[in-house]
């Protein structure tokens, strides 16, 4: 979800893009991205409540080399841990339904 809020169209998902950071949040392809560019850091503090700092927050994102990718691994190692622990449950069709739901999760587009 974190990333689709960065590359999905508003209507593909369902609520406005940029959602996180209009509610002042930063999620892991902002944090990543500030890492390289530690001019982001102010307006991460300040919960991008100036005037432009959601474009500056974004066009840095961008640029990035690697905070998308960072962000992408970050996702897939949570879902592995995800279904590690799903997998010492019992086989019922509750832990399928949240196998394939870590899945579908973690391939989405939309």
């Amino acid at each position: 979800d974190d990333i689709l809020d960065f590359t999905a169209a508003e209507e593909v998902l369902g609520k406005p893009a940029l959602a996180d950071m209009s509610l002042g949040l930063s999620t892991a392809p902002i944090l990543y991205a500030a890492q390289e560019f530690p001019h982001l850091q102010p307006l991460i503090k300040r919960r991008f409540s100036k005037k432009g700092d959601k474009q500056t927050a974004l066009e840095a994102l961008y640029k990035s080399k690697t905070a998308m990718n960072k962000a992408k691994r970050l996702a897939e190692f949570h879902a592995q841990r995800a279904v590690e622990a799903l997998l010492r449950l019992p086989q019922s069709e509750a832990r399928d339904a949240l196998l394939r739901l870590t899945y579908v999760v973690i391939t989405r587009k939309n």
